[in-house]
């Protein structure tokens, strides 16, 4: 699949949003509480394998999307009109 690095990027920011999520549901593991005479059981809604191999997943993915956004940026020149060392050079 051939990607632009803006919809890297894209991609990158949306990942890390549904990796968030996915870490809360682990740090809750799915459980769901129900109260029964005399006590609560609590009984796992999702498998905490399943949970940890797609976060595994999503973090493979950004790992490979940063190297190919770093690739890229590498690459890549930009023609600017810049004087840094006056920009960062100390006040007269």
């Amino acid at each position: 699949m051939v990607l632009t690095v803006s919809a890297l990027l894209s991609m990158e920011k949306s990942l890390r949003s549904r990796l968030s999520q996915l870490n809360e549901l682990k740090g809750e593991i799915s459980k769901r509480t129900l109260w029964r005479e005399p006590s609560k059981v609590e009984e796992p809604t999702y498998s905490i394998k399943d949970v940890d191999k797609k976060i595994t997943k999503i973090n493979k993915a950004l790992f490979f999307i940063d190297q190919k956004v770093k690739e890229s940026n590498a690459t890549t020149k930009v023609d600017m009109d810049i004087n840094y060392d006056d920009l960062v050079s100390e006040l007269e």
